[in-house]
């Protein structure tokens, strides 16, 4: 559940660096002249990198699906050794 919360978290601030990004651009110009990157820019793409892990735990990512190993319980067998080795 925490996983899910902070996915949801993250989400909420990358969208909120992303809204103002979507206003604002993404440089401005600073009182001496220089152009400067706005902060929400790494903040933005922060966050999107902590989304993305959890995503990858909860086997959202096409890379992390091909990990996800499922057990056919339907299959009734009496075969000693499997059950010896926890697979029945």
């Amino acid at each position: 559940m925490a996983a899910f919360a902070g996915y949801c978290q993250a989400f909420a601030r990358w969208k909120e660096a992303e809204e103002f990004i979507s206003q604002h651009g993404t440089i401005v110009k600073t009182p001496s002249g220089y152009y400067q990157q706005l902060p929400q820019v790494s903040i933005a793409q922060t966050y999107l990198k902590i989304m993305n892990r959890f995503a990858e735990q909860f086997g959202l990512t096409p890379a992390s699906r091909s990990r996800i190993v499922a057990v056919d319980s339907s299959k009734d067998t009496d075969d000693e050794m499997e059950k010896l080795l926890g697979g029945a």
